[in-house]
């Protein structure tokens, strides 16, 4: 065996040495290289990469537009509000952030436990709400957190609706998504829409927007909108109507108020109503429109169309007379106790002769009777624009049996909308102009289509006026000369032999310079009280009498009210 010697050592150390030495200068080399590769060879790929981790491109929310009254009192705005967002994939990789949960579901008022799930069953994604358009105190709150990883406020917009149930069925609502859902809201959803722009932003590791890059597209708010609508009016309107619904415990009820002589819709309200602010209680029945969704038999309230159709015969004058005592078409027998012998015109309307309606709408020749009808907007949508908005029937004239044409004389066999009727007396009141139903405020004076002639106008006015002085005096309006026509029709339910009924009151106010028309309709009273001039006609009273006082119309110097 053979002993190593000192310089055989010495040479061993030296070989170490320089392959320790030649390793040290290598890894020396390939560090600077690869600091020299990262700073300037991969320097445009990394700043990249690092963009794309940080930079983010970020939706701007467009404000939708507003809807206000005639006067520029909001109906409905929309208002800036925070909703709590998460990124499950982040937020579940923080141990401290599970400790957060039951902070975070004590501000939100939710369970943490259910929370904690919904988080974790999303585990795999990246963006998840975990409860929108929050409270500003809970906002607050929820900022007092500090920064969270993968969990953050985002702004948005919340409708709000400052008059409430008031207009709620009007104005109607819009979803968590600010897509009009109803009413206005919906059918002006093109127009109130705006454009949502976009900009890069850069986000810090907790999602947090730190600073702003570049404005990619501006931000295009959406149009207001300027409605037909005095919110003192309809303020006024909904009050009555509720307590007049209350008082004779019905089950709904419709009121409009049209401007005679621009058709501008100045209040339009329905019974029963609920707040839109409260998502809970916007159910069908307190959002329904029924003053265009729902059909009527309007009853009696449909005999001045039959007494303008046969003055525009050429047949017939206000004086003519016609028998009002019961008869037989065919098995039916027409008439009632409260008229017989020959009446003329105006009083076949004071005392609401069905035998004297129905023989005067015999003695038209069908077609004649049908135009008239449909020259004042019967079985024809009024073109308001309204959601769900409904055309009503007359059916075919040349189909019409007797029976059929008799009845519809006195508004049984025909079905029609509040607003229908509204726009119909609204043309019998402005001299035989009809002009279009507006729900926007009207810049210009429009220029009525005659349907009408100027006397039929004239001699209508004086009996609805007479109708008024001598059979209904609950729709009296204390300073004001006013005309009207009740209505009062079984509800068809299988057949007439129910208990259940419309009652109906449709007026002109003032009769001297016709300025607003004005209809209530109270669908199922209960109880003895059920006709039109017990129930409809005061509610009427009380709508017109402060309308005209808001619209500032001097009173009548001659009236006997």
């Amino acid at each position: 065996m053979k002993v190593p010697t000192r310089k055989t050592n010495s040479n061993l150390f030296r070989n170490r040495f320089l392959i320790v030495m030649l390793f040290i200068v290598c890894a020396t080399i390939a560090l600077v290289f690869r600091s020299f590769q990262l700073q300037y060879l991969e320097r445009d790929f990394l700043k990249q990469q690092a963009d794309a981790r940080h930079i983010r491109s970020e939706k701007m929310d467009s404000n939708r537009g507003s809807i206000f009254d005639r006067r520029g009192i909001p109906l409905a705005v929309s208002t800036p509000v925070d909703s709590v967002v998460i990124n499950p994939k982040q937020f579940l990789t923080s141990t401290v952030n599970k400790g957060k949960i039951i902070l975070i579901a004590n501000i939100l008022e939710m369970d943490a436990k259910d929370l904690l799930r919904r988080i974790e069953d999303r585990s795999s994604k990246s963006f998840m709400y975990l409860k929108r358009h929050i409270s500003p105190n809970q906002s607050i709150e929820i900022k007092q957190l500090g920064r969270i990883t993968g969990f953050w406020l985002e702004k948005e917009y919340k409708r709000f609706y400052p008059a409430g149930e008031v207009t709620g069925h009007l104005v109607g609502f819009t979803n968590i998504d600010d897509q009009g859902q109803e009413g206005l809201e919906y059918m002006l959803e093109e127009f109130l829409l705006g454009e949502d722009g976009l900009k890069l932003v850069l986000r810090d590791a907790n999602n947090n927007i730190f600073s702003d890059i570049k404005l990619l597209k501006t931000v295009i708010d959406g149009e207001d909108y300027y409605s037909s609508i005095d919110l003192r009016i309809q303020y006024l309107a909904h009050r009555a109507l509720k307590a007049g619904l209350k008082e004779f415990k019905a089950k709904s009820g419709s009121s409009i108020v049209l401007d005679i002589s621009t058709g501008e819709v100045l209040a339009m309200v329905n019974q029963p109503s609920a707040d839109p602010n409260n998502r809970s209680l916007r159910k069908a029945e307190f959002l329904k429109n029924r003053a265009v969704t729902d059909v009527f038999e309007p009853g009696s309230a449909f005999k001045p169309l039959t007494v303008a159709a046969a003055l525009e015969s050429g047949d017939f004058k206000p004086e003519s007379k016609m028998n009002t005592s019961p008869f037989y078409v065919g098995s039916k027998l027409i008439g009632d106790d409260r008229c017989e012998g020959n009446l003329d015109l105006e009083m076949i309307l004071v005392r609401s002769c069905n035998a004297g309606a129905a023989n005067l709408s015999l003695a038209m020749e069908p077609q004649v009777f049908f135009n008239t009808l449909t020259n004042l907007g019967i079985s024809q949508i009024t073109a308001s624009g309204f959601p769900g908005e409904q055309r009503g029937s007359l059916g075919d004239y040349r189909n019409w049996r007797p029976i059929k044409q008799a009845t519809m004389s006195y508004g049984y066999g025909v079905s029609v909308t509040l607003l229908q009727l509204a726009k119909a007396y609204a043309s019998i009141a402005n001299k035989g102009l009809m002009n279009r139903i507006s729900i926007e405020k009207i810049r210009e004076m429009p220029i009525g289509e005659r349907v009408l002639s100027e006397d039929t106008s004239t001699n209508l006015l004086v009996m609805l006026e007479s109708v008024v002085e001598k059979s209904v005096s609950r729709a009296k309006v204390k300073g004001y000369r006013v005309g009207g026509k009740t209505g009062t029709a079984q509800i068809f339910s299988d057949d007439y032999s129910g208990n259940a009924y419309n009652a109906f009151f449709i007026g002109v106010a003032p009769i001297s310079n016709p300025r607003i028309v004005t209809v209530v309709v109270v669908n199922e009273p209960q109880g003895k009280s059920y006709y039109g001039g017990q129930v409809a006609a005061p509610i009427f009273s009380l709508i017109v009498s402060g309308a005209l006082r808001i619209m500032g119309i001097p009173p009548d110097e001659n009236t006997k009210s």
